[in-house]
């Protein structure tokens, strides 16, 4: 018989199949083995084992089969969802950055410190405000973890008999689990959250004087450490700056002051007479006197440097006396130059500036000397006079 007949034959849906059925396949195995003899199978064995072909697998297919369109439309409607998730994270942002000065605007409310000081048991209040709000946050958290932990508890339970139940018994067991989970992990957070809340809000509140001296040590500590590392060290520096300012700006006014000091003393004696008739008398001192030094040195430095080199005239065939004449020549007449424009420009200079602010004494002198004749004349013509009736009497 055929290997694959006979499997089918003994499988399940051979045995549920009814009496037509069976009458087909016991047909096609018994025309099998002289398909096979010949080397092919007959047409009616192909059509029988096509409609006796069961598929596997198909109720799998058909969970997954949602979950693909669910794919889908998430896919097609992921602008909406990008929209959404940006939306929900801005007011998140927005309310946990907002929530700090909330916060402080709720602690420093007035009504609340009134009500807290009419308070006659402030341990309680704090005991039931601390277990209150651990039970809220740690209830929370447990819940979370619970649903999630009893969900995949579940899930893994419920996937035992799925054979069986073809499947149900995995939502089933999630929800389940889910559901106890979040029941256990509820009362065990909020348990453990409102003893933790409770013990600390009356530690608190117990110690409440104690934590706000310490607090505002520590905040003075801190503040002398803020003070000591960076507010010194930022008044040194800007008081540094500020020197460093006041000094460039008192160099800046003394230079300023010292230029127009001099430009105005510069100014002044350029319009000074006595300046300039100096200045002139200065010049031609150092023009007449420079010239004739200048021709002085010449002839006497060419004088000199021709006899220095009259010694080794012989040895150089005469061309030794005009190379030392032209060599004394030219010393002789840069120190005559310089030598008698020195001597002319300070003699010039002193002359110029003596005989001008003593310009007035040649006539004074003058003067002097003529009211000196005129008393010498008077009193030889009054001699004269005197001496004339006494021989006119002796006569």
């Amino acid at each position: 018989s055929h290997p694959f007949l006979l499997c089918r034959a003994w499988s399940p849906p051979f045995r549920r199949a009814g009496g037509a059925a069976r009458a087909r396949m016991a047909t096609a195995t018994a025309m099998a083995p002289a398909d096979a003899a010949g080397g092919a199978q007959s047409p009616l064995f192909n059509q029988q084992r096509d409609d006796s072909q069961v598929k596997l697998f198909s109720f799998f297919e058909e969970l997954a089969e949602p979950v693909r369109k669910l794919a889908q439309t998430a896919w097609r409607s992921r602008g909406k969802l990008a929209h959404d998730v940006k939306a929900y994270i801005l007011l998140f942002t927005g309310m946990v950055c907002s929530m700090p000065g909330r916060a402080m605007r709720v602690v420093q409310n007035p009504k609340l410190h009134a009500l807290l000081a009419q308070e006659e048991d402030p341990q309680a209040l704090a005991a039931v405000v601390g277990g209150s709000g651990g039970a809220l946050c740690l209830g929370s958290v447990g819940c979370v973890i619970g649903a999630t932990v009893g969900a995949a508890v579940g899930l893994c339970i419920g996937a035992v008999p799925a054979l069986f139940t073809f499947g149900l018994s995995l939502p089933l067991g999630a929800v389940l689990g889910g559901a106890g989970g979040l029941l256990a992990g509820a009362a065990t957070g909020s348990s453990a959250g409102f003893v933790g809340g409770a013990t600390s809000g009356t530690i608190l509140a117990y110690f409440r004087v104690e934590i706000r001296n310490t607090l505002v040590y520590v905040s003075a500590k801190l503040y002398d450490v803020y003070d000591f590392t960076v507010i010194r060290p930022a008044n040194a520096v800007k008081a540094a700056n500020r020197r460093v300012c006041d000094g460039v700006r008192s160099s800046a006014d003394y230079t300023k002051a010292k230029a127009q000091a001099t430009a105005t003393f510069v100014k002044d004696a350029a319009a000074d007479r006595r300046v300039q008739v100096s200045a002139a008398g200065a010049g031609m001192g150092a023009a007449a006197l420079g010239t004739a030094g200048a021709a002085s040195g010449a002839c006497i430095g060419g004088t000199v440097g021709a006899l220095v080199g009259l010694v080794p005239a012989v040895f150089t065939f005469g061309l030794s006396i005009p190379i030392g004449a032209a060599i004394g020549g030219s010393a002789g007449l840069v120190l005559g130059g310089a030598a008698g424009s020195s001597a002319g420009f300070a003699g010039g200079g002193a002359v110029a500036f003596v005989g001008y602010s003593q310009r007035s004494l040649p006539g004074a002198v003058f003067r002097y000397a003529s009211q000196k004749a005129q008393f010498a004349a008077a009193a030889v013509g009054i001699s004269a006079g005197e001496a004339k009736p006494g021989k006119e009497k002796d006569a």
